[in-house]
């Protein structure tokens, strides 16, 4: 039997539209052999075609399709690493364009650097519209809001600085107590946490995994027209602090608390919320559009601490208190 080098992985929540095909049409343009990898795929509890799509892409793909009922990404990518045979477990989303080397780069990429057990490709964006003359793209952050990582260098790198769509773990680490946290990551609906990708990514390396920047292997990341307006920023903003605390708990400050909140947390919102609503009715400025996204932010951040960290908790027991 031929050896599986690589499993590509991810889950589909209603991508029954033009994005899931797009990105399984560029899984079959790649130049790597088929027999040497795997897709796991995931229908994450859709109620539109996408189980279609999916099996009809399985018959001329070596993919796996895989049933999840209960809601969110994390439980659903879970799922599939109880099936992934790779060496190396590629996870993705469902909205990408994969260059067709990118496969053979990962696989070159960690077996020529076989001290680091994560590696992380780049992702550029793949703009539905690209905002012309829009200054918005000069004032956001564009890893934390659409998952785009540009750095055209390979490298060591830190390990927040691999995420999203283009992550890579050998199957090795991914023993019975590496998982996803279900508790963090995209669920349908309203507010969640984002950061599972960097929670992961971050455990594994305080147990002392290396991590790789490997630019050769590129995606693209289609960015809906829709996404590309102030008030999504925002709204992205809010999830980013509501995982903040699960992630970084050494950071939730310590002191009284009010509300279930430090005091220390409240000033600081309270003077981004005073800021914002000063700059609010004022025309469009990169110091306006920050003031209202950190406004966001923190409401997110006081509701991330009440969730996740109601008490002084470090990151690796509240991803143990997760585990039980």
């Amino acid at each position: 039997m031929t050896n599986i080098q690589i499993s590509v992985v991810f889950s589909s929540f209603n991508g029954a539209g033009r994005r899931l095909q797009q990105m399984l049409d560029s899984l079959s343009t790649q130049n790597f052999p088929f027999e040497k990898w795997e897709i796991i795929a995931v229908n994450n509890n859709s109620n539109d075609e996408t189980q279609l799509l999916l099996d009809k892409y399985a018959k001329k793909l070596p993919m796996i399709v895989i049933n999840h009922m209960r809601p969110g990404k994390s439980g659903a990518i879970n799922a599939a690493l109880a099936t992934a045979r790779g060496d190396l477990v590629v996870f993705t989303d469902d909205d990408i364009e994969a260059d067709m080397n990118w496969l053979s780069a990962i696989a070159a990429c960690a077996e020529a650097k076989p001290d680091f057990g994560v590696f992380g490709g780049r992702i550029l964006p793949n703009w539905e519209h690209y905002p012309q003359g829009d200054p918005l793209l000069k004032w956001i952050p564009m890893g934390s809001t659409f998952a785009i990582a540009d750095e055209e260098s390979s490298g060591s790198c830190d390990p927040t600085k691999i995420w999203g769509p283009n992550t890579i773990i050998r199957r090795q680490l991914l023993g019975s107590d590496v998982r996803f946290r279900e508790d963090i990551g995209p669920l349908p609906g309203g507010l969640f946490a984002m950061g599972e990708d960097t929670e992961i990514v971050s455990r594994l390396s305080r147990r002392g995994v290396k991590t790789y920047r490997c630019a050769e292997a590129i995606v693209h990341h289609w960015i809906p027209a829709s996404s590309v307006t102030e008030a999504w920023v925002q709204k992205r903003g809010e999830r980013l602090g509501y995982g903040m605390p699960a992630l970084f708990s050494e950071d939730v400050p310590n002191g009284v608390r009010i509300g279930g909140v430090p005091l220390r947390t409240w000033v600081e919102s309270a003077n981004w919320a005073m800021r914002a609503a000063l700059l609010y009715p004022l025309p469009r400025s990169k110091r306006r559009f920050w003031a209202i996204w950190k406004h966001h932010y923190m409401r997110g951040y006081r509701a991330g601490i009440r969730r996740y960290a109601p008490t002084k908790y470090s990151s690796r027991q509240l991803g143990q208190e997760a585990a039980r």
